[in-house]
């Protein structure tokens, strides 16, 4: 398959309620370069997107498995920066806050509106949320 399909195959399976897509590179039978294409998902999405992979790929065939999923409980907060406000995603364990993260496309915006690198704005993110 023409490599350049790919990132539109990703972007529709996303938009068709893929929870993650990613591609392996792999060595297939007689040394032959292949891709694997794997797509996580609700059972709830699952014909959908294997349509969309049927019908967009060149594949003959879905090999499909249940995997089990564990996650932090989430919730979000604004951080207010020299550049704007940023969406940041908090993740607990047992109740005590553990990690975050700011929203990529929340930093992507404000360096392109404020026309700074982006990890300018992460650092004003780091700096403000220890604060």
């Amino acid at each position: 398959m023409n490599p350049e399909v790919y990132g539109y195959i990703m972007e529709k399976l996303f938009n068709s309620g893929a929870l993650d897509v990613y591609r392996t590179p792999i060595f297939m039978k007689k040394n032959r370069l292949g891709i694997i294409l794997s797509v996580l998902c609700g059972e709830e999405n699952k014909d959908n997107l294997k349509e969309i992979i049927f019908m967009e790929t060149t594949t003959l065939g879905i090999r499909e498995y249940k995997v089990h999923r564990s996650k932090l409980k989430r919730n979000f907060s604004n951080v207010s920066t020299i550049y704007g406000e940023v969406r940041v995603k908090n993740g607990y364990y047992q109740g005590k806050k553990i990690k975050w993260k700011a929203e990529y496309e929340d930093c992507r915006k404000l360096a392109e509106k404020n026309n700074v690198p982006i990890k300018n704005v992460y650092e004003e993110v780091l700096k403000n949320i220890k604060e």
